[in-house]
This record gives C-alpha cells, sequence and structure tokens, in this order.
C-alpha cells in the first residue's frame, strides 16, 4: 500500500501540473499564494460546476422531449441495441488488450516507476484505477442521455429513476469489462511469447458470429444490464454484477505481481511519444495517427507497390495503395455510412420530428467518415508534399477519395436495399444516397481547407443538409431536396477546388 500512494501521490502532482496550466489560462496567478487567488479558484469551481449542472439539464431534458416522440418499438429496438453495444464493447477491449498492454507507462514512469524496486502490482492498481474511473466518467455521461432518451416509454416523465438505474448497473459493469481486458492484456506481459503471435488480437473478432447464432451464453451480461434499468430484472442483479467485478479486479491486482516492467515500457512506448505531445497531441489529432501507422508499419514489409502511371492515374493508384494497406479505413467508411443512413431512414419512414434531423445533421457534422478522407488530409497536411501535387483541390480530392467513396455508397447502399422498403421508394433512396455522399464529402473537403475545421465542418454541414431538408419538407417532394443539394455540392466544390 505504501508504494500504492506514492504513484497515487506522483500522479496528484502531475495532475496538479496540468490543473494549473488551464486555471493560468483562465487568470488564476499561481505564483501569487493569496486569499484572492484561493477564492478565485473556488469562484471558478463554482461556475464551472453551474455549467456543467445547466448544460447537463439542458441535455437530459431534450433527451426526454425526443424519447416522448419515439414509438415503443423504436425504444425496444434501441434497447436490444444496447445489449449487443455491451458485447461489442467487450470486444473492442479484448482486441486493444491484445494488441497492446492496457498499462501505460510514460516516459517519466519508464525512468523512475518501471526500474525502481516498487511492487509491481502498484502500478497495475494505480493504472487500472485511473483508466475505470476515467470510462466511468465518460460513458456515464452518454448512459445518462441514452437512459433519459428511452425512459419516456418506460415510466413516463419520472426519468430520474431510469437515469439512476443506468448508472448504478454502469460502474460494476465497467469494472467487470475492463477487469476482464487487464486480464488478457497482463498475460502479455507475463509471457511474452504472447505478444509474437501475430493476427492473436483477432481471435475476439470470431466471438461476433457465435454471438449471432448462439445469443444467451454471450448476450447475458448486456441482457441483465437492459433488463436492469427498465425494472424488470431480478434483486440480485447488481450484487451479482459487483460480484464478478470484484473478482476481476482481484485477479487483475494478483497478476499484477508476476507482470515484467521491461516489457510494459517496450509496449508503452507508442503512448509514451503521444503522452510526451502534451496539449499538442490534443490539438493535432492527426498527428497521433501519424505517430501510430509509423509506429505499426516500422516492422512491417509495405504491402503491394506502386505500379507505373502518368497524371491524374497516379493519384488514384497513390491513394488506392494506402487505404489497401489501412483496410480499417475502409471498413470503418462502410460502417459509417450503413449506420448513418439507417439513421436517415429511420427518421423518414417513421416521420420523426424536426429534433431527431437536427441530431443526424449533428451526427454527421460531428462525426464524420474519418476513412474517407485519409489520404486527403494528409496531402492537405503536407505543405512540402502539396506543391509536388500539380493539380486542383477539386481534382486532388476527386482522385483520393475514389475508393473509399465507392465503399461508403456501398455501406449506404446495403442499408437501403435491407431496409425492407416499397420497390419505388428503395429506388428513390439509392438516388438520394449519392448526393449525401457528396455532401459529406465536400463538407469535409472544405473544413479542411480551413484552420477551424470542426466549425466549418459544422457550418458545411448544417448549411447543405439543413437546406435541403428543409427544401424538400416545405415543396413536400424530394426533388427539390436533390435540387437544393446538388447546388449546394456546387459551391462546395468551387471552394475546394480554389483553395484546397
Amino acid at each position: 500500500m505504501l508504494d500504492t500512494r506514492a504513484l497515487i501521490w506522483l500522479r496528484w502532482r502531475q495532475f496538479k501540473d496540468t490543473a494549473i496550466y488551464w486555471l493560468r489560462v483562465l487568470g488564476y496567478q499561481a505564483n501569487e499564494r493569496s486569499l484572492s487567488q484561493n477564492l478565485y479558484v473556488l469562484y471558478l469551481l463554482a461556475i464551472g460546476a453551474f455549467w456543467l449542472y445547466t448544460v447537463g439539464g439542458f441535455a437530459l431534458t431534450s433527451a426526454v422531449n425526443i424519447g416522448k416522440a419515439m414509438s415503443g418499438e423504436t425504444v425496444g429496438t434501441i434497447l436490444f441495441a444496447v445489449s449487443w453495444g455491451i458485447f461489442l464493447g467487450q470486444i473492442w477491449v479484448l482486441l486493444n488488450a491484445l494488441r497492446s498492454t492496457p498499462l501505460k507507462l510514460s516516459f517519466s514512469d519508464m525512468a523512475w516507476v518501471a526500474a525502481s524496486p516498487i511492487r509491481r502490482s502498484a502500478p497495475v492498481i494505480v493504472g487500472f484505477t485511473r483508466q475505470v474511473l476515467i470510462r466511468i466518467f465518460v460513458l456515464g455521461i452518454a448512459t445518462a442521455l441514452l437512459s433519459a432518451l428511452v425512459s419516456h416509454a418506460l415510466v413516463g416523465d419520472n426519468y430520474g429513476l431510469v437515469v439512476a438505474r443506468a448508472l448504478t448497473v454502469l460502474i460494476p459493469l465497467v469494472f467487470l469489462l475492463w477487469g476482464v481486458g487487464w486480464l488478457v492484456g497482463m498475460l502479455r506481459l507475463i509471457d511474452p511469447r504472447i505478444g509474437r503471435i501475430r493476427f492473436l488480437w483477432i481471435l475476439p473478432v470470431l466471438l461476433i458470429p457465435l454471438a449471432y447464432t448462439f445469443p444467451d451464453p454471450f448476450l447475458w451480461i448486456g441482457r441483465m444490464a437492459v433488463l436492469y434499468v427498465v425494472g424488470a430484472s431480478e434483486w440480485w442483479t447488481v450484487p451479482l454484477l459487483v460480484v464478478l467485478a470484484v473478482i476481476a479486479s482481484a485477479i487483475v491486482v494478483l497478476l499484477g505481481d508476476r507482470i515484467n516492467m521491461i516489457h510494459a515500457a517496450d509496449e508503452s512506448t507508442l503512448y509514451a511519444r503521444i503522452q510526451a505531445l502534451g496539449l499538442m497531441a490534443w490539438r493535432n489529432p492527426d498527428l497521433q495517427r501519424r505517430i501510430m501507422n509509423q509506429m505499426r508499419q516500422a516492422g512491417r514489409k509495405p504491402l503491394l507497390r506502386l505500379p507505373r502511371a502518368e497524371g491524374v492515374p497516379t493519384f488514384i493508384a497513390r491513394a488506392g495503395l494506402s487505404y489497401l494497406r489501412h483496410p480499417d479505413m475502409l471498413l470503418t467508411t462502410f460502417g459509417w455510412g450503413f449506420i448513418i443512413t439507417s439513421f436517415a431512414l429511420d427518421t423518414v419512414i417513421g416521420n420523426r420530428p424536426l429534433q431527431i434531423w437536427l441530431l443526424w445533421i449533428v451526427i454527421v457534422a460531428l462525426v464524420p467518415p474519418t476513412g474517407l478522407l485519409h489520404v486527403f488530409q494528409s496531402d492537405r497536411s503536407e505543405k512540402f508534399l502539396r506543391q509536388f501535387l500539380p493539380v486542383d483541390g477539386l481534382q486532388l480530392l476527386i482522385a483520393d477519395i475514389m475508393l473509399p467513396f465507392v465503399v461508403l455508397l456501398i455501406g449506404g447502399g446495403v442499408a437501403v436495399v435491407t431496409a425492407g422498403l416499397d420497390p419505388e421508394l428503395t429506388m428513390l433512396g439509392l438516388v438520394i444516397l449519392p448526393i449525401g455522399a457528396v455532401l459529406v464529402t465536400l463538407a469535409g473537403a472544405v473544413a479542411l481547407t480551413t484552420t477551424r475545421v470542426l466549425q466549418t465542418r459544422l457550418l458545411a454541414t448544417g448549411a447543405s443538409f439543413g437546406a435541403a431538408v428543409i427544401a424538400a419538407a416545405a415543396l413536400t417532394t424530394p426533388l427539390a431536396g436533390l435540387a437544393v443539394g446538388f447546388l449546394a455540392a456546387l459551391v462546395m466544390a468551387g471552394i475546394v477546388a480554389q483553395d484546397a
């Protein structure tokens, strides 16, 4: 426990250094240890708490109002998706644990912690607790909003009961899921031969078809959590999850004494490089992706090679080769197209209110398909490279997105075809789909031509899709929306051609 207390004190000092930086940005003078400065810190904390309270209350109220317009069938679909989401979340945790150790060490940890004569379980306890608490905070926000969204169909206006149940079951659930992930990940640090097995991290993916075929033995945790939230579970649901979480956490601590800190330091190199960037890592996510790609490709032989070509076909081949070397970009683009199109179809078919359309547009703007503009973003970010690409911005965009754009259309087309619509509506959806994909692409490309990427993407996405939706609703014909979307695409294409 003395070693654990020392590490907690070290983490507290590191947190204070980071907090003081942000307090200085807000006007706090760290060098002046006076009563006025201490009161100013309390004032800032009070303002932050009031902001969180008001914004949180507004978000919960908005979620409840949106949930009032949802049918019972839609709520059932959401709850069914939540049970699958918990299972897929466990798969994601296992994938990450099998690819790299969950015990992440910074360069300072490697210098002072890994080489010091402390109990090896001490950094495991501190790292596991810190990671779980962060996940509880982040997932708690999403869980509160989601539970408020479905609360009206369950208990009427008493959404506080559903939110309280959801947060109660979330805490032991996170400890259990991440505890299992840490158990699997620490085996890499106990026996290094496990980490040398190639493609071992793919094994958890094989559980997905098994869960689809035999859902009862694989989805029972998620189903049990959902039943507790809706008030239809047994009394022992939460105690059982607590017991399982305690057992998983205890095994994590016991295995922590058997790990090899040298292997932990070796596998934490990527995390340490990103953590050493400080605020730059948060302000420039593209830099993080480039560091990750460099580390992953360092020990691999290059896949395929660039064919001989001249002119624009060279750019097309180069972009296609990049996506073939990073197939995860294509998979995420396909999944994004399928999910967003399914959401749009449900909104149209169910005749959802305007708030649902606004939510859809915000999601499209805030969560763009990262794989779609991967190569174009790299070409834009490297100014030295851009001078060797003698084409205008629109030509470069078309060459860079040709392959992922087709994959995006395939993902959306699968959602349209499998939605069970009438043949006429299916054909109409397949006609509208390319225009929507073009608007998403051009809105992201316009945003990359400026320094304020997020604000520009929100404005471009909201203006283009919002105008198209309003035109289609006002004139009661989708052709009007298509015409407005086509005009918006021409305007954004001109901006990309000139500025990119």
